[in-house]
């Protein structure tokens, strides 16, 4: 008797559930990020040409701090786990698979960040003579760096995903890379200059735009097929 192995290929369904969900979660993402966006407190008219230390004193006081970043931190927390979700896709190759495990760390990476400018304001006394103490350069970089690789994150998501289309595709990706680079400019920058703060908005506008449209596609289309291996002898 000769015996051989052979290998049968059978769909996974526990995969469909997470896959889809993984869409959901990014569409959400993309809504609470521009509710979070358009309630951020900006500068009084008053202060506009105060140093940058009495501006983030004058947002850390206003009443739409909290809000406004808690939305902004469920919004980073649903990227991480649409990202997380989406890297049991059955159909990732090995280059684009390790890309997506870079960006799921930055973008876990990027939440934490949020987390503490969110409570960046508990120290805003400490900032209330213009003069700078711990809670600023907390924020400057905290900003300066993770909020600046967060963005490459989405810019990196919209390119490898829409030229693969595995994540969006050719149409949305230009929305999601612009997006992303407004993001990065103005983070990187926002503490030592104005220069780009007025790419918040349009990063505001852009990344959420992205973030629906492939979130819903995602969602809607069928899951890709993973596979599992069955051994048989005959």
């Amino acid at each position: 008797m000769t015996t051989s192995l052979t290998t049968r290929a059978r769909r996974s369904p526990a995969s469909a559930s997470p896959t889809r969900a993984g869409g959901v979660c990014l569409a959400l993402a993309g809504v609470a990020f521009f509710a979070g966006g358009i309630t951020h407190p900006q500068p009084r008219i008053e202060r506009i040409e105060s140093t940058k230390i009495e501006t983030l004193y004058d947002m850390f006081v206003q009443p739409t701090w909290y809000p406004s970043h808690t939305l902004l931190l469920v919004s980073f927390a649903l990227f991480a786990t649409a990202i997380l979700l989406f890297r049991k896709r059955g159909d990732l190759g090995p280059r684009l698979a390790r890309l997506v495990n870079v960006v799921s760390v930055l973008f876990v990476v990027g939440t934490l960040s949020m987390a503490v400018h969110l409570l960046d304001a508990v120290g805003a006394e400490s900032i209330a003579d213009g003069q700078p103490a711990l809670v600023y350069w907390v924020a400057v970089w905290n900003e300066t760096i993770f909020s600046t690789l967060w963005g490459l994150g989405i810019v990196t998501l919209a390119v490898a995903g829409g030229l693969t289309r595995t994540l969006g595709n050719r149409i949305v990706m230009p929305i999601g890379v612009v997006g992303g680079v407004a993001w990065c400019l103005a983070a990187a920058t926002v503490a030592f200059t104005d220069l780009f703060d007025h790419l918040f908005p349009v990063a505001g506008t852009l990344i959420p735009v992205w973030a629906v449209a492939v979130g819903v596609s995602w969602a809607a289309r069928p899951s890709p097929p993973a596979f599992a291996a069955e051994r048989g002898s005959t």
